[in-house]
């Protein structure tokens, strides 16, 4: 008959105890492994979650002051000049070169011209009755004259008038006004004669009458 052999219970405390300690011990390396493996993860993570960089924006330039002070105004704009564009000509103003273009004649003076021209230079060429009304009218122009166009005709022994005259008269005197160089616009041509007159210089012939200037 075998007798049973009891364990001590402070040895099946030690095998107890032993035994639990090596399970927390692997369960604490479990734990290790698994916390401190992913650790390539987290970096990823990191890059994910960083804020993104935004592009630089640059904001506008503060506009200069509105200057309204006429003074500094005026030193600003004092000198400066405006070069015309290259390759463009200037323009020069046209000049109106017809001494008679400022006079205005009534209709009466028109006729009282052209009855003299008809009776003057009736027999002459067109720009010959241009010159003795140029003449005329140089003579109401000059300083050495005085009075109105009817003044200036029916002066004495001056301009022969007569009663008659037709288109071709009229159409003399418009364009005496109008500039005709029948004369070269010299507006010192204050005589004509048929060559006996000796006043003043020679200055031209055209057809039977001979022109001189008041100088």
């Amino acid at each position: 008959m075998y007798k049973t052999r009891l364990i001590p219970f402070k040895k099946i405390l030690i095998i107890a105890l032993g035994a639990f300690m090596v399970c927390v011990i692997a369960a604490f390396a479990q734990n290790k492994d698994v916390v401190e493996a992913p650790s390539s993860t987290a970096e990823s993570y990191a890059d994910v979650d960083a804020t993104p960089s935004l592009p630089a924006v640059e904001l506008p330039a503060t506009p200069a002051p509105l200057i309204t002070d006429p003074s500094v105004l005026a030193e600003q704009t004092e000198g400066d000049t405006i070069d015309p564009p290259e390759n463009e000509e200037l323009v020069e103003p046209e000049v109106d070169l017809n001494p008679y273009a400022t006079l205005a004649l009534t209709d009466s003076e028109k006729e009282l011209l052209a009855r003299m021209a008809y009776s003057e230079a009736g027999n002459q060429s067109f720009d010959g009755q241009v010159a003795v009304v140029q003449v005329a009218l140089n003579r109401y122009m000059h300083d050495a004259y005085s009075g109105s166009i009817s003044d200036i005709l029916l002066a004495p022994y001056q301009f022969a008038v007569g009663s008659h005259y037709g288109p071709t008269q009229m159409e003399a005197v418009e364009a005496a006004l109008a500039g005709e160089p029948a004369l070269d616009l010299n507006t010192d041509v204050v005589y004509f004669s048929t060559g006996s007159l000796t006043y003043g210089s020679y200055y031209k012939t055209i057809g039977a009458h001979v022109f001189r200037t008041y100088s």
